[in-house]
């Protein structure tokens, strides 16, 4: 039996125009049928190599000719055979189709080549020919019918637990697959976000589940409040303004789930455009700052679409240069963190004045206070602890920047030893650290590593940081 694939798009050049197809018309008397076919100006347009059948129907069929037969064949059955390219006229009986054959398909694309689906589930797989040249219609096959089967127009219907490859395939035998896997029917749903608490302007996905050995690929979210969080078909959701809004997603089969959400405003040290699927490091930078090194890093990071925390000695910020290092860090939306006002003390020496005289001289040259406290030496106190008055934050790598005092060895530690949502300690007062983070920062980011502040790393781990609490990564 011969595949009959009829276009659904002709193309000329750039445009697309839309098949009329062919209309059959019968009249019936008594127990003779007369045929009667109008092709109503009907264009039709195949690729080389394709065969389309003529629609008639009933005993008496009309005559069928091809007016250039190197062109195209078309037998008394109505089968019409493209055999190269070019344009011809098909005649059946008094009327005449146009006949425009064109290139083959060269490839072929599929909506989704991997999927997976709950039992009872509906869903459409799209497949389409290169747009270059005639749309031809696709023909659809399932590997394993017990698990789920797929109609001509590509909707498959998922019918037991299993896995089935779903084949779409052009006429000139080009193939795309489809991996489909069927699991139950969802019980129960749970709905998560990074974070409950949002900030205006974040975007991020929605996510549902299922639970063990359970699936739904069509899940409808809904927000009863658009105004503060917006939501898409998709689970695409927005923090739009202030206020409070709740998610309802439901599943194909009924089965529901909620998730309220606080947006409030942002933090000036606080970026919305991360993406909390990809990894991400907090880089920090200590005992700074130092101008001609600091300034430097600044504008790495910044040229990168990068952030940090700088742990500043308060001290140091007397010069001017050294001064508008922390002037720059506010206002282009790095964050400060308070490393005690001279660096002096170390564990129980540590004095709340070394802290407060800190934070005090921040916010002087700045106008802003830093958010979190690192211990010199990383010695901590209970006394620090209950003094602070921030959040604590440690380490996981430290590239001992301060001991090799070597760009060479700094930049492969950051390569080597860089960990998703890990906390990377650095010294912005030696030329090797910023050399090295010169070099090492858009090699990073090439691979796909977001650079971040220690807030923003919490952020969208989903980390409540709390005054007083110890951080040591994410």
């Amino acid at each position: 039996m011969k595949r009959n694939a009829l276009s659904a798009v002709a193309v000329a050049v750039v445009g697309v125009v839309i098949i009329a197809v062919a209309v059959a018309v019968f009249k019936l008397d008594g127990t003779n049928a007369d045929f009667a076919f109008s092709l109503n100006d009907t264009v039709l347009y195949l690729g080389v190599g394709q065969s389309y059948q003529i629609p008639v129907e009933g005993e008496k069929k009309p005559g069928f000719k091809s007016y250039d037969k190197k062109i195209a064949k078309v037998d008394e059955n109505g089968v019409i055979s493209a055999v190269n390219l070019g344009e011809t006229i098909i005649k059946v009986g008094s009327e005449k189709l146009e006949l425009h054959v064109v290139e083959p398909p060269k490839k072929i694309e599929i909506s989704e080549k991997k999927l997976t689906l709950g039992t009872g589930e509906k869903f459409r797989l799209s497949a389409r020919a290169d747009d270059k040249t005639v749309s031809s219609e696709i023909i659809y096959s399932v590997s394993d019918k017990k698990v789920l089967n797929i109609d001509s127009n590509g909707l498959i219907t998922a019918n037991a637990a299993g896995k089935a490859t779903v084949t779409a395939e052009t006429y000139n035998g080009l193939q795309a697959k489809c991996e489909v896997a069927v699991m139950k029917a969802p019980e129960k749903m749970s709905l998560s976000a990074f974070n409950s608490k949002l900030y205006v302007g974040t975007s991020f996905d929605l996510k549902a589940d299922f639970g063990k050995n359970s699936a739904a690929k069509g899940i409808e979210f809904k927000t009863d409040n658009a105004d503060v969080l917006s939501v898409d078909g998709k689970g695409r959701a927005k923090a739009v303004a202030v206020g409070t809004a709740t998610v309802t997603a439901t599943a194909y089969n009924g089965v529901s789930a909620q998730y309220v959400f606080n947006v409030s405003e942002k933090p000036y040290y606080i970026r919305t455009d991360l993406d909390p699927s990809k990894p991400m490091a907090a880089f920090t930078f200590d005992d700074g700052p130092n101008a001609p090194t600091t300034s430097g890093i600044l504008k790495t990071l910044e040229k990168n679409g990068c952030s940090a925390t700088f742990f500043i000695v308060g001290s140091r910020t007397k010069n001017s240069n050294h001064a508008e290092c922390v002037k720059e860090m506010v206002k282009n939306g790095f964050e400060i963190g308070n490393h005690t006002y001279d660096h002096k003390h170390y564990g129980s020496d540590v004095t709340s004045q070394d802290i407060s005289k800190c934070s005090d001289i921040l916010y002087e040259v700045s106008g802003s206070r830093p958010t979190m406290f690192r211990p010199t030496g990383g010695y901590l106190t209970d006394k620090i602890k209950s003094s602070c008055g921030t959040p604590l934050i440690l380490w996981n790598v430290d590239t001992e920047d301060w001991r090799s005092r070597n760009a060479s060895s700094v930049y492969a530690a950051l390569k080597k030893d860089i960990k998703n949502g890990g906390i990377v300690l650095m010294h912005d007062i030696y030329k090797s650290t910023a050399d090295a983070v010169e070099k090492a920062v858009p090699e990073l980011v090439k691979n796909g590593w977001q650079i971040v502040n220690v807030s923003e790393l919490a952020y969208y781990k989903g980390k409540d940081l709390q005054n007083g609490k110890t951080y040591y990564s994410f």
